[in-house]
Formats: C-alpha cells, structure tokens, sequence
C-alpha cells in the first residue's frame, strides 16, 4: 500500500511530482521522498511524515530537474524508519540510479541470501534494495538492466525508475498493484492511479500492461515492451473495495462506480433479511459509496450518522492501550440525533481483526441505536496477502477463526452480510460482466503465485499490522 509517480521534460518536475503524491497520500501516510534529475546532479529528499510537511515551498525551490519520480510510503514490511522511506538513490557503473517500488517482492529472502553470497552489502531493510543491486550487476541500457532485473522477482511491483532524464516505468507480469501513463503538454507521466494524472493537469491514457516495461524520455516514449509473457491478469481486488481514490479508473470505470455497485449487490442480498429499517449509513470514507448504492436500491434513507475529523493523523496520540479508545473517539463519533431509536444498516469495507468494527457498533449502541445491520462490501477475509497489503496472519483474522454468527454474536449486531465473491468480481469488472480476473487471495487462500518458507516465516516476523 504505497503511491509511486513518475514525470519528465518539464521544469516544473519536482513541483508536479510533489502535486501528485499528495493525489495519492491516501496510499501512504509514513513517509513521502522525491528524486530530481536531468539538470544538476540527481538528488533524493525523503523524509518522515505528510508530503505537504516536507516539501513545502522553500524546499521544492532548490529541487532543480526535468526529470523526478516520488513515493509515499505505508509499511507493508521491513521497519517504518527514515532508512527505509523511498525513494532508494544509488551510485554504480551506469550512474545514479533512482527506483520507486509499490508492492512486495515474495522472493526476496531467496534473492537477498544470493546477494549476499556475492559480497552486496544491505543498508535498509527494505524488499526494494534487491532490485538496486540487480540493477547495478545487470549489463546494457536502462531498460534492459531493469527488465533482466524484475525477471528474476517474483510478488508485487510497480516501479519507476530515473537515470538522469530517463524514466522507466514498469509492472509485475501478474498486474498485482496498479500503474498509469498520461500525459501534460509535451510531458509523460506515470502513476498508481489515474486521479494523480489528472489533478496535476494531465490526460490519463492507459494503464501501464502486466509484464510492460516503458522506457520515456524528452517526451517521447523511446521503448515499450513485455519483459515476460503475458498471462492470465491478478490485479488485487482491493484496490476498488479500499484503497485506491473513487475519482481513479480501474477497468474502464471509476472506482466509485465500482462500490456503488458493491451497494447494490448487498441490498440485493439482504432484501430477506431486512424488511424494515430506518437508514442505512456508512462507516466514513470507505464505505460511503457502498451505502449510496444500497440506499438508492433498497429505497432505505441514506444518511451520514458518524462525524469523522480528518485532522487526527496516525501519530497524533500513538496507540498506547490507555489511550487507543481516545484516539479512536477522535477519529470517528455517533451522530445522536441521526442514529438514536433507528434500525440501521451499517455499511463498511471490510473486517479484518473485528477489534475496529466492534468498536464503532458500541458507539452506535451508546448513542441509542435500536438495532443494527453490518454489511460488508467484500467477502470475508481468511487468508494473509503477500502483495502489498497490510493483512496479519490467518490466526489474527477473525473470518479465519469464527463462523459468521461467531462474529455477529462478537460484533453486536442483529444480522451480519458480507458481499460474495460473485458480486464483489462483477461489481468490479468492465460493463459488470464479471469476466476480468483478479487476485482475490484473501478471500479464498488461493495465491497465483508459489509463497515460500521464507517469505511465510518473514510475515509472522513483521512489526505490529494495522488493524
């Protein structure tokens, strides 16, 4: 869960990539960097905290460049440290070199142990620093060195990649996390969705293939080939139920098209278990669109029975056990006046732990309503992601563990609907015909890649997962 962008041939390179990575601060609130390049010596500002803290005015004024790539990062793995904030700068025998990675690469304890064996010293921890030594091992130009690089990974990425005025954009063959190429003036651009495009200006004009390597430069494409064979897409499901922007495009629609119509499966699914309520309201943001679908289907009042305060960031109380309600309470609060004496339907993305949603159904309770309905816009998640996601191990899932009246009993409620798979894959596709493939591992337990030992053994290890 990370935002990459990338743009050339213009002097207002580190300006826009800035521009952009605040469109996609959504997909990483840890650390932000950008790299400059083409004019003075490549240079990286990374630091840790919000786009808009770092590169203010006076900083951007000294990034002189045609050429930048940017990265907000939200840790999936390794430590949320400075070290490990993108993007990672190196100097080898093709020059400096710059690299942006969204993802997570599942071979890179194997590819790490090689390195090593090699004499490659580490200096992050980071699934990222592979791909710098392969670079720098790797012989001919800046494509080439990339696509014989990423042929030896396997998992997620999206990556952009500087050398000097050169940017190189390119994605996994399976397609796990997003990448789009547009385009302002004589400029190209790539991104992790398409609303970063086009609020800096520019014109979305396709997604960068599955297995796609593209080699830009003084606004032309010089290079754009298949580094792999294309095979059947995985793109993660995710990124429409949760993470990416509802103005992005996915699949030749708006995201929020997508959760609109992830509403309207659900009311459909429910119309034997609810024949009467009140409103049905969403858990803000995520399952806003969700509940607009449901309550223009199911003829139920849409209303916005929860405050949210979108000034609490992630660090403004850390998350000690004393003060962890606190924090919460901040972040989302009840409407008395919306929610007391109703029978709602609560709308949300997602269950994870369940220790989040059981909170917010007490508040729901505290503050008078009468019953409640929780739905969910996605299957049940039982199974780890390997790709980029923020999930814990199958032993901290609560679907993993307990039936689903296990978990209304758990959670508080009168009923408890979690959209099918069928739905959830129709609702997403193009025309909703339910014909585009996806990754839908957490779902089901099925990888379409091999997960080793190693790469299990590297998730129980990981740092504390975000509920």
């Amino acid at each position: 869960m990370c935002g990459i962008i990338g743009i050339e041939n213009t002097k207002n390179a580190a300006v826009l990539a800035a521009a952009g990575l605040v469109t996609l601060q959504h997909r990483g609130e840890e650390s932000a960097g950008i790299t400059i390049s083409g004019i003075d010596k490549m240079r990286t500002v990374r630091s840790m905290g919000l786009v808009s803290k770092i590169f203010n005015e006076e900083t951007l004024k000294t990034m002189r460049g045609c050429a930048a790539i940017g990265h907000v990062r939200y840790t999936t793995s390794a430590k949320s440290t400075l070290v490990n904030a993108q993007p990672f700068q190196i100097s080898c025998m093709h020059g400096r070199i710059s690299v942006a990675h969204n993802g997570n690469i599942t071979n890179f304890p194997q590819i790490k142990k090689m390195l090593s064996k090699r004499g490659a010293i580490f200096s992050h921890t980071s699934d990222t620093e592979i791909l710098l030594h392969l670079l720098a091992m790797a012989k001919g130009d800046i494509a080439k060195i990339t696509a014989d690089s990423i042929r030896q990974l396997d998992g997620a990425f999206s990556l952009a990649v500087l050398r000097d005025k050169t940017l190189i954009g390119a994605r996994d063959k399976d397609g796990f996390r997003p990448l789009g190429l547009g385009k302002i003036g004589n400029s190209y651009i790539i991104a992790s969705e398409s609303a970063a495009i086009e609020v800096i200006g520019g014109e979305y004009i396709r997604d960068i293939e599955p297995g796609e390597i593209i080699e830009i430069e003084n606004g032309k494409i010089k290079k754009s080939f298949f580094y792999a064979k294309k095979q059947k897409q995985n793109t993660c499901i995710f990124e429409q139920v949760y993470f990416s922007r509802p103005d992005s495009l996915a699949f030749g629609k708006t995201v929020k098209e997508a959760r609109t119509k992830m509403g309207e499966f659900l009311a459909h699914q429910m119309k034997d278990i609810i024949k009467k309520a009140d409103i049905v309201m969403p858990v803000p943001d995520s399952g806003f669109y969700a509940a607009q679908g449901f309550s223009r289907t199911s003829g139920i009042i849409f209303e916005m029975g929860f405050m949210r305060n979108h000034y609490v960031g992630r660090s403004f109380i850390k998350p000690s056990q004393s003060l962890r309600e606190l924090t919460a309470k901040l972040k989302l609060f009840p409407i008395k006046e919306v929610v007391r004496g109703k029978e709602i339907v609560l709308i949300d993305d997602s269950i994870v732990r369940g220790t989040t949603s059981k909170r917010i159904i007490g508040y729901l309770r505290k503050a008078g309503a009468k019953k409640i309905h929780f739905a969910l816009s996605c299957p049940s998640i039982i199974a780890p992601c390997y790709y980029g996601i923020d999930t814990p191990m199958r032993d901290n899932l609560i679907a993993a563990q307990k039936s689903i009246e296990e978990m209304r009993k758990y959670l508080g409620v009168e009923s408890l609907t979690f959209l099918s798979l069928k739905n959830l894959i129709t609702a997403c596709s193009i025309n909703n015909c339910g014909k585009n493939t996806f990754c839908t591992a957490c779902f089901t337990g099925k990888y379409p890649t091999k997960i080793s030992k190693e790469s299990f053994k590297k998730k129980i290890k990981e740092k504390n997962y975000s509920v």
